[in-house]
């Protein structure tokens, strides 16, 4: 029985991961959302790659709000300690773990319960944050990290990952990684210079790990979009704000003085 594993590495944003992995799911597949919160990322499976989707999530209420996005079916249970058997004899061409994998206690046996309900043909594909991102090296250089709600360093997290750990935890499990994605984040060179400096370290190119050109001129421009968004919105805004001042009648009263005022000085 042939079957393999696809790891989307590095996602931080629950935009780029859900983009990602609906790009490498196939159409019409038979989908499970393992770990589905409220459903976002079955809802755009379904919408863009007309899926069916079943899903597993341990809250309740998250369950409910994912079967009102038309999930088949959402059954509520703890990862930890589900029985993969309650999917009956449900068989599925794709398994998602997306952002899941971290808060489990033991990952590994996830993924082998979800190896049982994959098709000859399925794959998993799995979105994890990578412990070793550039911005967590700077802050440990600091002399520490603080745990956040969200991200990296989601204080819900269990276990963090480097890429070398992943590659470990699928091959432990009999899986071969077949594609491998990332997206990035940026952290300019000179921000990093200047933390480490300041704490009187000097970064070597091995620490940097430069991303090529290309890549860096990618990100770089949707940088630089989404900055022009934000303006361009903001400009939105304030011309709003001006057109709603200049239809009031007291603004308008009070330049039709001004201007009166202007005209008698200049007379």
């Amino acid at each position: 029985m042939s079957k393999y594993a696809e790891q989307s590495v590095v996602l931080e944003d629950r935009n780029s991961s859900t983009a990602m992995i609906v790009g490498l799911v196939p159409m019409s597949a038979r989908v499970l959302d393992v770990g589905c919160s409220t459903g976002y990322l079955g809802e755009a499976l379904k919408r863009e790659r007309l899926a069916r989707v079943w899903g597993i999530e341990l809250d309740e209420s998250d369950a409910e709000k994912a079967r009102e996005r038309g999930f088949e079916q959402v059954i509520t249970a703890d990862l930890d300690t589900f029985a993969w058997e309650a999917l009956d004899a449900h068989e599925f061409d794709v398994v998602v773990f997306a952002d899941v994998l971290e808060h489990l206690k033991r990952p590994g046996d996830a993924i082998r319960g979800a190896m049982r309900r994959l098709t000859p043909e399925g794959h998993v594909i799995a979105s994890i944050p990578n412990i070793a991102h550039l911005s967590i090296r700077v802050e440990l250089m600091e002399g520490g990290f603080a745990y956040e709600n969200l991200g990296l360093l989601d204080d819900t997290h269990l276990k963090y990952f480097t890429k070398k750990t992943i590659e470990d935890m699928f091959q432990a499990t009999g899986l071969s990684i077949q594609q491998l994605e990332a997206t990035f984040y940026d952290l300019p060179e000179d921000r990093v210079t200047e933390r480490l400096r300041a704490v009187g370290l000097e970064p070597t190119p091995q620490f940097l790990q430069p991303i090529p050109l290309r890549e860096k001129a990618v990100m770089e421009h949707a940088r630089l979009t989404a900055e022009l968004a934000s303006a361009a919105a903001e400009v939105a805004r304030l011309r709003a704000r001006i057109d709603r001042i200049e239809r009031m009648p007291l603004y308008r009263m009070a330049r039709s003085v001004r201007n009166a005022l202007r005209g008698g000085r200049n007379a």
